[in-house]
Parts: C-alpha cells; structure tokens; sequence
C-alpha cells in the first residue's frame, strides 16, 4: 500500500455549549485520543488533530453539554426542493420500529418523503460480504497484504486507526463502503434516469451516529465522498413514521436476506462470511484488540469486525429505540428473512473483477501527528520525548487531571508544545 496523501485541516462537528458546561473534566478523561483539554476549570479546548469525532464525549457528558452538528439544514429538510433526492440508510433504522413495520414499509416510507431515488443498503451489504471474501481468497497467500484486515464500515475506526495506530492502516482492505456504493450508484441512475447532472443531484445518508458527517466531509480512503449530507435517524423518525402510516404502495424496495439486515448490530458483518472472523464491539476493547493487532498476535484471523459503539451501530447516540430492545427487532427480522443472503456470487465476482468495489489510497489528515517522518524529524521528536520525560520527574503522578489535561504524560507533553507550564500543576509544590 502506498504512502497515506495529505489531506486538508480537519473537520469536526463536535460542539460544546458553554453555557451548561460546568467544567467537569469527564469528558477529557474519556476521550480515547487524549483530544481534550479543560483549561481555568471550565473552558473546554478540542485538539482538531487528535479529535476522532468519536462521540464518547457527549455519551459521557452529564450534563448533555456537548452535541455534534449534522449538516442538514433544519428548514430545508433532508430532501431539497431544489435538487433530485437520493437516501442510503444504516440498517439501524430498521430495528428502530414496532413489530408489523418491515424494512419495506420503512423504504416506501422515505421514498414517501420525497425522495426520488430510494436504495436498499442491505442488499449492498450482501454484496460487499462477497467481495470481501473473494478480497481474503486473493490475497490471504500475498506478501503485500497484512492479516487481519480490519472492517472499513465504522468510520470511527478508521479514523482511530489513522491517528492513533497508523501502521495499521495497510490493514484496512480499499473497499468502498456499502453507503458509498450506495450513493455512488444512486447518482448514476439519476443521471441516467433524469439526464440531470450529478451536481444537481444530492444523496442523504440516514445514520446512527454523527461520525457519518466527518466521513463524508474529510474520508480517509477516498478523495471524495459520493454522499452529501449526513441525517441523524432521531431528527427524521417521527416525520418518516407517519410517511410509513400513509403508505399505499406496493412496490418491493427491500430485496436482501438477514445477513444484509443484520449489520446494525455487532457481529452482523461478520455473520455474512465463511472465514476465521473476530467481532469486537466497544471503543475500549477495540483499542485493546487493536493494540493485539499492531503486536502481530491476531496474524492468523483473517477479519475483524470493529464497531466503537456498544452491541454496534444499534448502540449510536442518535437512535430512537433502547439498544437491547432494537437488538431484540433486528435478530426477529434475521429470523424472518433468513440467516443466508440473496445476492449471486457470480454476479458479485463480475463486478468485484471489474474493480466495482475498489477504493482509493489511505488519505491523513495534514496535521496529523501520526504522518510519517523524515529523519531530522524523528531526531527532534526524541529530543523533546526526552524532555517530556524529565518534566514527569517532577510532578506527583497522581492523574487528577486538575491541570486541564487528561494525565500527566498529556500535561508533560503540553508542556513541552508550549500549550501548558509546569506552574499548572497545582499539586506539584506539595511533593516532599
């Protein structure tokens, strides 16, 4: 794989109302990337470069002080007036209903809305379980290929990945996700449906978790995203329930299996392939399995599943229904359906021959500081660790996170980029 390409200064949507924040350092103590700081005991600071957009701040934060920003525009709505509609949904949305309410009655529902295009992505999701298996079988005996591969589908993954353990980067198979195929497809077919051009078209993906956002803004294995806009499934549920009341149709939308239905919860990508496949769910134990990962001591799994959010993308900050009762929908769904896919394999291999399912290059954020150094680099990056060490010496170690950063190997570090002094620490003159 070849070197990860520069990309533009980051984007994030994380926002804090400073207004209810009372300072309370839980958030910093959360972040997995150490991307927070909370200085003068309430100002709270995201480092933009560290920052994953991975929400456990706002899962954290008692007093629902942070939030994310979607990027639908709340008059408008997710579907323009102006443009022709197309929408991805995560399979989460499924589980959110009532018994009685199929994922049929939930696409006619958003074609209902107004979309003009409306996409079933768990039969994509089928098809990209295929293409991964004919991806390991290609490449499982190859020297250029580093086992396990790790799931590209949690964005939240890929981005932890890229800042935190880069060189597992060359881990992540460059397959296109099935929300970018999805979308990708979808303007294709409006523009030949239409004869419209594809800049007068936008695709709405409807999601679990506001991480879509930054992924569709900043991707890491794309140059670009074919998806527009982000829509949380909370900000949509109750206009699309209605939809879903009024609907008269009867066209077949929902053409996938139970494996398809199943990506919502943890272990369901997985479910769909015959190899030597781990599910971790939980941002804590993915670092701890990634962490296994970078040691080499996983080499003989073939593919590993990641998902940040508890019981998987059921478990986002932005679903309507209890995680453990959508669980219950979604596996009563799998039994209905079928616990095998839909999809023909040979059909799935001509397009995967075709190159239908490849992406681009891993892509970093430019002021990452994880990219990859020159000598002199790494020369003064020893200089200053050797700093940093010196000024851990003379704190006390007690990781009360007093000092606005989340440790003291962060404040130390802080200290040394100049954005701290050793005076922050308020319990360095007691030591003995």
């Amino acid at each position: 794989m070849t070197e990860p390409k520069p990309l533009q200064e980051p984007i994030h949507y994380v926002h804090v109302d400073k207004k209810i924040c009372n300072g309370c350092v839980l958030c910093m103590k959360a972040c997995p990337t150490k991307a927070i700081r909370v200085k003068e005991g309430r100002e709270v600071q995201i480092d933009d470069a560290k920052c994953i957009d991975c929400g456990e701040c706002m899962r954290i934060c008692p007093r629902n002080a942070i939030s994310a920003v979607m990027g639908t525009n709340e008059k408008e709505g997710p579907v323009s007036k102006d443009l022709f509609n197309a929408v991805s949904a995560s399979t989460a949305l499924y589980a959110q209903f009532e018994t009685g309410i199929l994922p049929n009655d939930i696409l006619l529902g958003l074609k209902r809305m107004g979309f003009n295009y409306v996409h079933d992505q768990t039969y994509t999701n089928e098809m990209f379980n295929v293409a991964i298996e004919l991806f390991i079988k290609e490449h499982r005996e190859k020297d250029d290929t580093f086992f396990p591969l790790i799931s590209p589908i949690c964005p939240v993954v890929v981005r932890l990945i890229a800042h935190r353990f880069p060189s597992l980067l060359k881990n992540i198979p460059p397959l296109i996700t099935p929300r970018e195929i999805v979308a990708r497809e979808s303007k294709q077919r409006l523009v030949t449906r239409y004869g419209c051009r594809e800049e007068d078209i936008k695709v709405v993906h409807i999601t679990p978790c506001p991480s879509k956002m930054i992924c569709i803004k900043e991707p890491i294995f794309q140059e670009r995203s074919y998806l527009d806009e982000a829509v949380a499934i909370s900000s949509i549920y109750e206009t699309l329930k209605k939809n879903i009341q009024n609907v008269d149709e009867d066209i077949v939308l929902h053409h996938a299996g139970g494996i398809g239905l199943g990506w919502g919860m943890s272990g369901g990508e997985i479910a769909g392939l015959d190899l030597n496949c781990l599910s971790i769910s939980g941002l804590q134990e993915t670092i701890r399995y990634l962490e296994k990962v970078e040691m080499g001591i996983l080499s003989h799994i073939d593919y590993i599943e990641f998902r940040t959010c508890d019981v998987g993308c059921l478990g986002g900050p932005y679903t309507v229904a209890d995680k453990y009762q959508a669980r219950h929908n979604l596996r009563k769904l799998i039994r209905m359906f079928g616990e095998e896919k839909r999809v023909k394999y040979e059909y799935v291999k001509k397009l995967y021959d075709k190159g239908w399912f490849h992406g681009a290059d891993p892509i970093l954020p430019t002021n990452s500081p994880f990219k990859r150094s020159s000598l002199s680099d790494i020369s003064a990056a020893i200089e200053k660790q050797n700093e940093v060490q010196q000024i851990l010496e003379c704190l006390p170690r007690k990781e009360c996170g007093a000092c606005g950063s989340p440790d003291c190997q962060t404040f130390a570090e802080d200290v040394v980029a100049g954005k701290a002094t050793v005076d922050g620490c308020i319990l360095r003159g007691s030591m003995a």
